[in-house]
């Protein structure tokens, strides 16, 4: 397998096409995609990045370089980290309700001239790469979240004071 840093000084195409100002490393190939495509993306979902975008980039051309070394060993698996953040089942639904497979697909076909990663059997980790470094309580999506745990302790106050204290409880009740 080749290694990371000579993957990520290798010829690549930056951006879509093949002209000549557009020659480079994979690094800065990726670097592009992320910059121009990932970040971008993920902002307009609503979301912010958990640390600064700098950190996320690099971890993402580590991303990109599994990716690609791997994709054609159908003997290898790769499995997206636990995520950098409070990881509640909400957080992930509210995350896979704003990033949809639609959107990840439409994504995906405009990168599709990164074939490198794209159209690879793990492109979908680009998703979860995404879940594992945005911050869940930033944005509309955040403040979706809140409402969810609000309404879930609104619900549980509401029940706990509908049934009433337990009457059938000797140690309540007990006068003496």
């Amino acid at each position: 397998m080749i290694s990371f840093n000579d993957w990520k000084n290798q010829f690549a195409y930056v951006g879509p096409g093949t002209c000549k100002e557009q020659e480079g490393t994979m690094e800065e190939a990726m670097l592009v995609f992320f910059y121009d495509g990932v970040s971008p993306w993920i902002n307009r979902i609503g979301y912010k990045w958990r640390r600064e975008e700098d950190i996320v980039a690099r971890k993402f051309v580590q991303l990109c370089y599994m990716i690609d070394t791997t994709s054609h060993m159908y003997d290898k698996d790769l499995r997206s980290p636990k995520p950098n953040h409070r990881d509640f089942q909400e957080d992930r639904e509210t995350f896979d309700l704003f990033l949809d497979t639609i959107q990840l697909i439409d994504f995906l076909d405009a990168w599709k001239f990164r074939t490198e990663i794209v159209g690879t059997r793990f492109d979908h980790l680009i998703k979860e790469f995404c879940y594992t470094w945005i911050d869940v309580c930033s944005g509309k999506p955040g403040a979706f979240t809140q409402r969810i745990f609000e309404a879930e302790a609104e619900a549980e106050a509401e029940e706990e004071y509908a049934n009433g204290p337990d009457i059938t409880s000797r140690k309540k009740w007990d006068l003496y």
